[in-house]
């Protein structure tokens, strides 16, 4: 063989986990017990867990329950079915199964059993999260559970708004519910505009108060946009690329912003920062003063699905950018 017919050298991804992007011993203690079957020991951490952290550890377990919610349901009914920790639980988990079985493809290549599996899923977690709701009324996690609910059934954009409000208004900073709502309004879902998602994720950037994470919520907005431009555009490849350019260079500054408003010295750090690091590392590489370098960094090795997956094997597309 040639040289120009050797297969392209990947990377080496040792060390990297994948969807643990948090740092906290009890939540990696908790996602160990899960897998090996204790659902106790993840279940009295998470009822000690609120707000943003809240959130993060039911996203963790959840990942770790994927394939097992036969066996939340069982524990729930062995509680009387009213215990909002395992309610909120089991809701998340049968989201992310659902998803699972619908796929990250697009809708036209996804088959109607697929769809039909996938929605029968998602209205069993609306009924779920529906009793999380009513159990713990104060508690704005089930609203971000609620709204992949909602963008999987096809909820209108009244609907998705509703969700968001129910949220911020029992927890005005939820990292999760803003970062949601720049899901819920991707153009690829409504067909609404890339103009849209991203003034509302520079809105969310102007409101957070310095130090805080919710500000990063912007650099979601700026990855969505990217990902339509590529991926639901109908334009071809050099035109896809000179758009992505265009974009990147008008957010590079207001991101950039964003990123130095969120990361003050000393600042307390929040649960969700290595997700917004993730984001900050997949959008700047090149940006002035490395902050896509320094957030790599920060990341800890722990690779979100989400952007990553966006360009491939989420683990393989993080160590092509950072570990050539």
């Amino acid at each position: 063989m040639g040289i120009f017919t050797r297969k392209k050298r990947v990377p080496p991804t040792d060390g990297l986990l994948l969807d643990r992007t948090w740092v906290d011993p009890a939540l990696d203690g908790a996602v160990v017990a899960v897998r090996a079957g204790d659902f106790d020991t993840a279940l009295a951490g998470f009822k000690a867990q609120a707000g943003d952290r809240r959130a993060v550890w039911n996203g963790g377990l959840s990942e770790a329950a994927v394939g097992r919610s036969e066996q939340l349901e069982a524990r729930l009914e062995e509680v009387g079915g009213r215990d909002p920790d395992l309610l909120l639980w089991l809701a998340q988990t049968l989201v992310l199964e659902g998803w699972e079985v619908r796929s990250g493809r697009q809708a036209k290549d996804v088959s109607a059993q697929q769809f039909s599996t996938f929605h029968d899923i998602l209205r069993t977690a609306y009924e779920v999260v529906g009793l999380a709701i009513e159990t713990a009324p104060d508690d704005p996690t089930p609203w971000t559970v609620y709204q992949w609910i909602a963008i999987g059934l096809g909820a209108d954009l009244d609907t998705h708004e509703s969700l968001f409000q129910e949220a911020v208004a029992r927890h005005p900073d939820s990292y999760a519910a803003h970062g949601n709502k720049v899901h819920a309004i991707a153009p690829k879902w409504y067909g609404t505009s890339i103009e849209e998602m991203l003034a509302f994720g520079q809105e969310t950037a102007d409101k957070a108060k310095p130090g805080s994470v919710l500000g990063a919520v912007l650099a979601k907005a700026v990855t969505e946009a990217r990902l339509h431009v590529f991926a639901f555009t109908d334009a071809n490849a050099v035109k896809k690329i000179a758009a992505a350019t265009k974009l990147s260079t008008k957010w590079q500054e207001p991101l950039l912003a964003a990123r130095s408003k969120w990361l003050q010295p000393g600042r307390t750090p929040e649960a969700p920062d290595l997700e917004a690091h993730n984001y900050y590392a997949y959008l700047l590489k090149h940006a002035q003063g490395d902050a896509g370098r320094e957030s790599a960094d920060a990341m800890f090795n722990r690779v979100n699905t989400l952007p990553w997956g966006y360009s491939g094997d989420p683990l393989e597309a993080f160590a092509e950018k950072y570990r050539r």
